[in-house]
């Protein structure tokens, strides 16, 4: 009996952001999660992810949208999410500058998500929104902003 690979996902500090702090990131996407969860699906990302996720609360508890207590539980429900990171590689830093003088991007933030979700035949769900838009400007179907649907 052959076992069928387990569907996966990436997603961005946007997408993840979201389900960490539901009720004052511009999306929630909390129930997203759930859903892949109960899917099976594996949830990826790059090792971005975690500085960025971590630099939102900070903002977020510097802005006083978040108390100190607040942030330190947000970043722990962090590991919680169980995503896998997936460690970088030079093919995918090549991708990732690839991605973002293709976008028109001064930064290659994004495009490290781009790339993973390439190499792996995945989905990339970011929140957000100018990305996804630019992505489906250059055709590309791949990358679902988390406030759709």
């Amino acid at each position: 009996m052959q076992t069928l690979p387990l569907p996966q996902v990436v997603i961005d500090a946007g997408a993840v952001v979201g389900a960490l702090l539901p009720t004052i990131a511009p999306v929630d996407t909390l129930e997203r999660f759930v859903t892949w969860r109960q899917a099976g699906a594996s949830i990826v990302a790059p090792p971005l992810l975690l500085a960025e996720c971590t630099s939102v609360i900070r903002r977020y508890a510097f802005n006083r949208l978040l108390t100190a207590d607040e942030a330190t539980i947000a970043i722990e429900d962090l590991a919680a999410l169980d995503v896998t990171i997936v460690p970088d590689t030079t093919a995918r830093c090549r991708a990732a500058y690839d991605w973002a003088v293709q976008l028109g991007q001064v930064r290659a933030y994004d495009g490290f998500y781009l790339a993973l979700a390439q190499a792996l035949t995945a989905p990339l769900y970011t929140g957000d929104k100018r990305l996804a838009n630019s992505a489906q400007q250059l055709g590309i179907d791949w990358v679902i902003w988390v406030g759709e649907g």
